[in-house]
């Protein structure tokens, strides 16, 4: 950049010194605006998501999510556990288990490798109907009610137990962990 303002050259190269400084004092300026910008924008994000399975609106936002995606997760990982069939029983556990918290993991992997070496040597085939569901955001737990029935073969070995589960979990980073699975005895 030659500036010829001046008639002596220290002072044309005095005036483009100052232009420059202008201008990266403009673009630090700008950079500055444009993060707290950024950063703001960052602090109100949310992200929707709608898949075809799901008819209501799911908010997740950082490491918070409303009722209607806990209750999806919650629907989708008793499916998993509760209806199985000999054949079927170890990929479904496979996928419950990338639903698991790790420091629960250990633990959990024990009692489904357990359930399925008993389901494949009994031959046990299993469905659970869920209708109530209960999330309680505040202590992280959701408490699932409904119907069991397992059959052996077509022989009917229980005929619709009323059984509780009370599944907590986590959210971290917008995705669902569970980090405790209790059956709940009713009577």
């Amino acid at each position: 950049m030659k500036l010829d303002l001046f008639l002596q050259r220290t002072s044309n190269m005095y005036a483009e010194n100052r232009l420059l400084k202008f201008a990266v004092l403009i673009f630090g300026i700008a950079v500055v605006v444009n993060s707290v910008f950024s950063y703001r924008a960052l602090q109100y994000q949310n992200t929707v998501i709608l898949p075809p399975i799901v008819d209501k609106r799911v908010v997740i936002s950082g490491n918070n999510a409303n009722e209607d995606y806990i209750k999806l997760f919650a629907r989708y990982s008793i499916g998993l556990l509760e209806n199985y069939t000999p054949h079927s029983i170890e990929a479904q556990f496979d996928e419950l288990l990338k639903l698991i918290e790790p420091s629960f993991y250990p633990e959990f992997e024990n009692t489904l490798f357990e359930l399925a070496s008993s389901v494949n040597t009994l031959m046990i085939t299993s469905a659970f109907y869920p209708f109530k569901i209960i999330v309680n955001k505040d202590k992280k737990f959701i408490t699932v009610s409904g119907i069991k029935k397992q059959f052996t073969g077509s022989n009917l070995i229980n005929t619709g137990q009323y059984k509780i589960f009370k599944i907590g979990y986590t959210i971290s980073n917008g995705r669902f962990f569970i980090n405790d699975f209790k059956e709940i005895e009713n009577g």
